[in-house]
C-alpha cells in the first residue's frame, strides 16, 4: 500500500471540509469558520509541498 493511496482520500476529505467551512463562514459572516477553512487549506498546501519534495527527490 503506497503512501499516496492513504493520503489522497484524506486530502480530498480535508479539502471538502475546508470548502464547506468557507462557504458556511461566508454565508453566516463567521470569521472563525473562515479562518478554520484557511487553516485547512494551509495544511493541505504544506502537506502537498512535503509530498512533492519526496516524490521529486532522486534516489
Amino acid at each position: 500500500m503506497s503512501l499516496t493511496m492513504i493520503l489522497f482520500p484524506a486530502a480530498l476529505a480535508l479539502a471538502l471540509w475546508g470548502g464547506v467551512m468557507a462557504v458556511s463562514g461566508f454565508r453566516q459572516g463567521s470569521k472563525l469558520k473562515i479562518f478554520s477553512a484557511l487553516g485547512a487549506f494551509t495544511l493541505l498546501a504544506a502537506g502537498g509541498t512535503v509530498l512533492m519534495e519526496f516524490i521529486t527527490r532522486p534516489l
